[in-house]
């Protein structure tokens, strides 16, 4: 996963509390990662998926963060995953993964998205 400019400034506003990752976004987009992105490429948008709040964070493991976003399948019916992406206040892009492959949603699936950050300091 790459981090983009803005995710490296709330990585470091996060050591004094400042900001939050709040939401993950899914979509369909499968253009590479560039470091100045701001958006999804094609996110989930007025399709019934939204951008889901962070259901649970994990800060058991020391310098390190886990972060799950869940969709039902009604939610996820119909979607084909290829990105996704952890948002601040809902709005703004700080990690954006795109997958190699991309995943088929019939409405038998769950989506359950769960990002881990390690920071590592030398």
């Amino acid at each position: 996963m790459g981090i983009t400019t803005l995710g490296k400034s709330v990585i470091a506003a996060n050591m004094v509390g400042s900001a939050l990752v709040t939401h993950i976004a899914a979509g369909l987009g499968s253009a590479a990662y560039v470091s100045g992105d701001t958006v999804l490429e094609s996110e989930f948008e007025g399709t019934g998926v939204n951008r889901n709040l962070v259901d649970t964070t994990d800060l058991t493991t020391a310098g390190q963060v886990t972060m799950i976003a869940n969709w039902s399948p009604l939610d996820i019916s119909g979607c084909i995953l290829a990105e996704f992406g952890m948002f601040t206040g809902g709005s703004a892009l700080m990690s954006r993964q795109v997958l190699t492959g991309s995943l088929d949603f019939d409405g038998e699936q769950e989506l359950q998205i769960q990002n881990t950050t390690m920071i590592k300091i030398e």
